[in-house]
């Protein structure tokens, strides 16, 4: 979506985003510079977002920024997968911390030329951090109305205190946990080595250290219940003794609300099959796979024959139901190998590893003619299904996903020409059957 276009093209689409996002560019010069942003973006830039449009980094952020984000996004081009990083920025006093994430946007051909900055605000986090590390009453002061729950433990992992918000999120009394070992609330499996990770966190010279976001963090409730939690960690001095304290946090709503946007992002909304993008993807890699190993990979495109007259005359919810009752008998008659999804409309998409356009071809019409045996109803109004075929095949060494599937679309076309409802191949494969 963001691969191409202006700040003019983007600026509606940008601007409906809730975080904090900007869209970069390396330009032929090798000069990344801001080609959109929304207004949440101001409080990164510290101007209005049209003076920012087209301006080179240096010409946006101080020199101390300037030089981080640019490191950043340098890495991310380079290596193609997010960066993240915190960045502090002052600007007349006032000190806000932001975790920002450098995205790569591929391009239909898989090229990265921009990057997507979504950008967090982490100040209070930070500064709970800092505060925690000032003395002991302070830090008994803060842990009392703290949001996030606050466990502190000794060097023998022996829990000194706990706020109210760790009690509710682990659902212990207070008398339950205090004087009890940490790993209590740890699942099994990971008492073992969070032993030896607080001894190693003691001896360190480090004071405080955040556990990543990727990192897979799990706590354990009283009722048995695992949970993801996000943890802080840092080291005081209370007299002579050491004392570690965890900031935690119950990121359960944030985990499933990601795994939501996970399924999303790969899955078709009405039929629950794979998407277009999810598709290339995964042809993409196909097609490295035989260009390293060799064998055979076919495709199969196919639409429903005169849809939009279902559409326009039983209206879309009947069109709906075409579509999912396809998709359910395509899904019964794949082999485990097979990639089946949604490409668009009505149009869907098989991926066959390891086959020939006849052998594509004969499957195809094998499921026509189920389909076509297979009328539905909708308002007592019969549905007649008939859906046309489109095969190709790797046979030239295919390595590009567009033309690889343009070969199917043609087929497609030339079985729409040739009358509908029938399987046609490229003609690499010459083969046709009705």
């Amino acid at each position: 979506m963001f691969a191409i276009g202006s700040h003019a093209e983007l600026k509606s689409s940008i601007d409906s985003i809730g975080a904090c996002i900007a869209l970069f560019e390396l330009d032929m010069e090798q000069t990344i510079r801001l080609i959109s942003a929304n207004r949440h973006y101001e409080e990164i830039g510290g101007m209005p977002v049209e003076e920012m449009i087209g301006g080179k980094l240096n010409e946006i952020f101080p020199r101390y920024l300037e030089t981080q984000i640019t490191e950043q996004i340098a890495l991310c081009i380079e290596n193609q997968l997010p960066s993240e990083d915190e960045f502090v920025i002052d600007r007349e006093g006032q000190i806000r911390w932001w975790r920002i994430i450098s995205s790569p946007v591929f391009s239909k051909l898989g090229r990265v030329k921009r990057i997507m900055n979504t950008c967090i605000e982490i100040t209070e986090k930070k500064q709970l951090e800092l505060s925690l590390e000032s003395s002991h009453s302070r830090f008994e002061a803060v842990v009392a109305t703290a949001y996030d729950g606050i466990v502190s433990i000794d060097e023998d992992r022996t829990i000194k205190l706990i706020n109210q918000a760790g009690l509710d999120i682990f659902g212990y009394t207070r008398a339950e946990l205090v004087g009890q070992l940490l790993e209590q609330l740890l699942p099994q499996r990971y008492r073992d080595k969070h032993q030896a990770y607080v001894a190693t966190f003691a001896e360190s010279p480090v004071h405080s250290r955040p556990m990543k976001s990727r990192a897979a963090v799990r706590g354990l409730r009283k009722d048995g219940s695992e949970f993801p939690v996000e943890v802080t960690i840092s080291k005081i001095k209370v007299g002579p003794n050491l004392e570690m304290t965890a900031v935690v946090r119950d990121i359960s709503e944030r985990s499933r609300l990601i795994e939501e946007l996970q399924k999303a992002a790969i899955e078709d909304g009405l039929t629950g099959i794979y998407n277009r993008r999810h598709l290339e993807r995964i042809i993409r890699r196909e097609l490295l796979r035989c260009e390293r190993f060799g064998g055979d990979m076919a495709l199969i495109l196919f639409d429903i024959d005169r849809f939009k007259q279902i559409n326009d005359s039983l209206g879309h919810e009947a069109g709906d139901l075409a579509l999912q009752e396809i998709t359910q008998l395509a899904q019964e008659s794949i082999r485990d190998v097979d990639v089946f999804g949604r490409w668009g409309g009505d149009e869907f998409l098989v991926i066959l590893p390891g086959t020939k356009a006849e052998d594509a071809a004969t499957w195809a019409d094998r499921l026509r003619r189920q389909i076509e045996g297979h009328p539905l109803e909708y308002n007592q109004q019969p549905i007649p299904l008939r859906c046309s075929f489109g095969v190709a095949d790797n046979h030239k060494g295919l390595v590009s996903v567009d033309l690889f599937v343009s070969l199917a679309d043609q087929a497609l076309y030339q079985a729409k020409q040739a009358g509908r409802n029938m399987v046609c191949c490229h003609p690499g494969a010459e083969t046709e059957v009705e």
